[in-house]
């Protein structure tokens, strides 16, 4: 091969090579298993990163010489120039085609084969166009402009800038003018301005001489009678070496304020244009006035890129090295300059241009849920001094959060530019690196925030990885920077080394991080405290039952004990406790300490909406809580929540046999068959709930041969004597029970049941519902079996999904007692007394398959939970389990983050922020409460 074909393929590959791997995410815009998380990461990859490369690759086959200093040696070679001049075209057409191709390819795919549509296709052919003319636009300002200015920097806004201010002018001209008109005119002169600036490069490089042009230098004007006062100062010298380095390193930087000063001007025209011109709603030009701040985010690069390399072109890094100053001293100096000119040009300049509209709308959610709950309810909580001054500081951080993140990302772009800077030769030679730095930056910082996103088990989630990633790869990054500048040569020996060591530094954070996230420390100490003398036995066990949050224990001699409970994070009844929220520590908190009702001839106690208990006795009486509990007004302006009072008798009879919740009304069977509804069917939650004892019961239907009403999770069941089972058929059903058997039973205006075939074979000694894919009902047959007992399906003719009944066993084991479940994760006791965790994982990612889903949890094997085996009964809670040992002491067993974890960083939005705690949930059992530990 030619030598001289040779130098220009190595001239061009490093930029071409980047410019490919970039083009390879315009794929991701049109997949559709992509995540929106990231689509505006994709999109800033593939519609500014890669066009930005291909000006990198233009500027390239002129700058690099130039900036390399081989530009003169290029014009002594023995070969004429037209003959370098075709070689260098020929290669860059070459490749900028290539580059075109691979980037419009999924676009032009997708569009012709999955859409026949016209607007498509003239869609299609609108993006070609503009790539095409894009393309000729850079391809000719970039050989003009850098063989006229002989500066790559000067170069790279010219070639922006001229086409951009030629095409807003003539938008701006005719903008009373049809649309095709107006573009008809745009592209004419831009066609004609590719043209022109083509041969006029062509006529620089045949005519080109080794000095530079006779403009000069681009640099700051300076004053004369500045430099008058300078010259006088010489009798009042003052050695002040540290302003004498920050004044040099402004001046390294002089061009780049000359081109501020341009794109400010600029800058000032586009909003002229936008404010007195006659822009269209929805326009392009209205998209390019909105989004033309945007420009200023390469200032932070430019500056970057110009702060090491720049000195090693111009030759001057060697003798700096020599001056009898600390070089720590001087990298300090250049590296604060760049971050204050990359502040000052990022963010100071487009905000007083723009204002803040720009700022990015970035805020910490469970702040403005916090404000939005107490300005919707008019009430402050009662919280102490250290609550008071953490959600102060948090709220203060709030407001400036926008603002603090454009700034970061400023400084990052800086910061990253300023590193390549310091292993390349020249400012060009950075441009590239420093690009993919700052999309590697980029992805890796939301891939350690969303690592979900990437895999289906992320080793940690949250913020904590940039706890412990930033000031760990930060000093690397920093050590690295001033270890490569105070070597003058660079080459492959020391990119080497710089890789080797971030990837030491990632590697380092990913293993701390998922050490501290997991919390390892735990492994150390015991899982579970000893447990007193049992006092319960498996031949007679109590029950345990837990429904929104109370806890209730029925003796096998009918006394019941009862204990709320709320959860240390969450907006129940005050705010959450912010180094809990940070933190992630789930667990749950008793209220007002458990206690034994009156009587011990009780059948049931539940939940009677939300601030009630409702009970029957074996007696066949009704009992209700004297008075609801109710939120008081403190003097200070805090809010406290009463105790419901104590259980009551209401009415004289004696033939009530069960009840199940419903919200604020409640159904009930008597012994006669007949079925009753009591309380609210329709209530404001704006008023004060006044409690069940004002409401009176009234029958439903007709029918006297209903046998039982129970819950089913928390979905209320009635069961009649002939074995069938019935599901109310409105707001209380999640699911359609009913099947493909559509009987159905009005027992009031308004109110209906549907049977539920699904319900009615088997008994079982305990169920749960467990989400995998779908949700499915499991349960503890009679036999001890553990086993699949319903399903969801989806009805293509109803368009929902329904419950089918399903018989499908889990090993073969015949000793199982009782299930919970929270969501993926269930527990099972044995009749040994163990526990055992069943984890049904589901990768979403590759969607819903019934009979899948089925053969994958059936083949779980279950691990043993704790180290106990005095356990007596089970319930479900939200993301735990809460578990009865043999000593009556009562544990919740986290297995997950609760879904109210999730509802409270989402108030009033609607759907759930991306909050992660920084650890997460200790796998410990917490000590709710002795149940013999007090009695009333």
């Amino acid at each position: 091969m030619n030598p001289l074909v040779k130098k220009e393929i190595r001239l061009l590959l490093p930029g071409f090579l980047i410019g490919v791997a970039l083009t390879f995410t315009s794929w991701l815009i049109f997949n559709g298993r992509f995540e929106s998380n990231w689509n505006w990461v994709v999109l800033f990859v593939s519609l500014v990163a890669c066009p930005m490369m291909a000006v990198f690759m233009a500027l390239n086959s002129f700058g690099a010489e130039i900036s390399s200093g081989t530009f003169s040696n290029l014009l002594a070679q023995p070969v004429s120039r037209l003959k370098i001049w075709q070689t260098k075209i020929s290669l860059l057409t070459v490749a900028m085609l290539v580059f075109g191709v691979l980037w419009f390819s999924p676009f032009f795919y997708l569009r012709i084969f999955f859409s026949n549509s016209p607007d498509n296709f003239n869609d299609l052919f609108n993006l070609f166009s503009c790539v095409v003319m894009f393309a000729l636009v850079v391809f000719s300002g970039a050989l003009w402009t850098v063989l006229l200015l002989r500066q790559v920097a000067a170069a790279f806004w010219f070639t922006l800038i001229i086409p951009s201010a030629i095409a807003a002018i003539l938008v701006g001209v005719f903008i009373d003018k049809s649309n095709e008109l107006v573009v008809g005119i745009v592209v004419s002169a831009l066609g004609i301005y590719s043209l022109g600036g083509f041969f006029y490069a062509r006529w620089l490089f045949l005519r080109a001489q080794d000095a530079h042009w006779t403009g000069g230098t681009i640099v700051m004007p300076e004053m004369r009678g500045l430099a008058w006062m300078k010259t006088n100062s010489g009798t009042r010298r003052s050695w002040r070496p540290r302003a004498a380095q920050l004044v040099k390193e402004f001046q390294l930087h002089q061009s780049q304020f000359v081109l501020a000063g341009a794109l400010a001007l600029l800058h000032l025209g586009v909003l002229a244009e936008g404010k007195f011109g006659h822009i269209k709603k929805n326009s392009s030009t209205e998209f390019i006035i909105q989004i033309f701040w945007g420009l200023w985010l390469i200032m932070p690069m430019l500056v970057g890129a110009a702060a090491v390399a720049e000195e090693r072109k111009m030759g001057t890094l060697e003798g700096q090295l020599c001056l009898p100053a600390k070089r720590r001293t001087q990298f300090a100096a250049k590296f604060l300059v760049v971050l204050f000119l990359s502040v000052l040009f990022g963010v100071l300049m487009p905000l007083l241009l723009e204002g803040t509209r720009i700022l990015p709308d970035i805020h910490l959610q469970v702040v403005k849920d916090y404000a939005g709950f107490r300005a919707s309810y008019g009430w402050q909580w009662q919280m102490s001094t250290a609550q008071a001054f953490l959600w102060n500081c948090l709220e203060q951080i709030n407001r400036c959060l926008p603002l603090l993140t454009l700034a970061g990302m400023v400084a990052v772009i800086g910061a990253i530019s300023f590193y390549a800077s310091t292993f390349a030769r020249n400012t060009l030679q950075t441009l590239g690196p420093a690009v993919l730095g700052t999309l590697v930056t980029g992805f890796v910082l939301v891939g350690a925030y969303l690592p979900e996103k990437l895999i289906n088990d992320p080793l940690w989630r949250g913020w904590l990885a940039y706890f412990i990633g930033v000031p760990i790869v930060t000093p690397a990054l920093i050590g690295l920077a001033f270890w490569n500048y105070k070597h003058v040569v660079v080459g492959w020996k020391m990119i080497r080394r710089n890789l080797f060591a971030l990837a030491a530094a990632l590697a380092l954070t990913a293993t701390l991080t998922t050490a501290i996230y997991h919390r390892a420390w735990e492994k150390l100490t015991p899982l579970e405290p000893a447990h007193d003398a049992a006092r319960f036995t498996l031949s007679n066990p109590p029950t345990l039952l837990e429904q929104w949050n109370t806890s209730t224990v029925r003796l096998p001699d009918g006394r019941i004990w009862m204990d709320d409970y709320t959860y240390n994070y969450a907006f129940n009844f005050g705010p959450p406790n912010p180094l809990a929220w940070l933190l992630g520590n789930i667990g749950a908190t008793p209220l007002a300490g458990g206690h034994f009702l009156d009587g011990s001839n009780w059948v049931c106690v539940v939940r009677g909406g939300w601030l009630e208990h409702v009970g029957i006795k074996a007696d066949g009486t009704l009992w209700v809580s004297e008075s609801p509990a109710r939120r008081e007004r403190l003097a200070n302006g805090g809010v406290k929540m009463t105790k419901a009072g104590n259980l009551a008798r209401f009415g004289s009879e004696t033939n009530w046999s069960s009840l199940a919740w419903g919200g604020l009304t409640m159904l009930l069977v008597k012994n006669d068959g007949t079925l009753w509804r009591w309380g609210a069917t329709n209530w404001d939650n704006k008023l004060q709930w006044p409690g069940f004892r004002t409401f009176t019961p009234y029958r439903l239907g007709t029918e006297s041969n209903w046998a039982e009403v129970f819950l089913l999770g928390y979905e209320p069941c009635l069961r009649k004597t002939d074995g069938s089972v019935w599901t109310p058929m409105d707001r209380w059903t999640q699911w359609n029970w009913n099947g493909n058997q559509k009987q159905t039973l009005e027992l009031e205006p308004g109110f209906s049941v549907g049977r539920a075939t699904a319900l009615e074979h088997g008994r079982w000694l305990s169920t749960t519902r467990s989400r995998n894919g779908l949700e499915c009902q499991l349960g503890i047959s009679a036999d001890g079996t553990f086993r699949i007992w319903a399903n969801q399906e989806f009805n293509n003719q109803s368009h929902d999904y329904e419950w089918t009944a399903v018989d499908l066993q889990f090993g073969k084991d015949t000793n199982w007692l009782a299930v919970a479940a929270s969501n993926e994760k269930v527990v099972t006791l044995k009749n040994d007394g163990t526990l055992w965790l069943w984890h049904f994982h589901h990768d979403y990612s590759r969607g819903v398959d019934p009979v899948r889903d089925e053969h994958e949890i059936l083949d779980v094997n279950p691990v043993c939970l704790g180290t106990h085996s005095d356990w007596i009964a089970v319930a479900s809670a939200d993301g735990a389990i809460i578990g009865l040992a043999a000593d009556g002491s009562l544990w919740y067993w986290p297995l997950e983050r609760p879904s109210y974890f999730d509802q409270i960083y989402s108030y009033g939005n609607g759907d759930n922020s991306h909050f992660e705690p920084l650890l997460d949930m200790s796998r410990k059992p917490q000590f709710l409460g002795n149940i013999f530990g007090k009695s009333d």
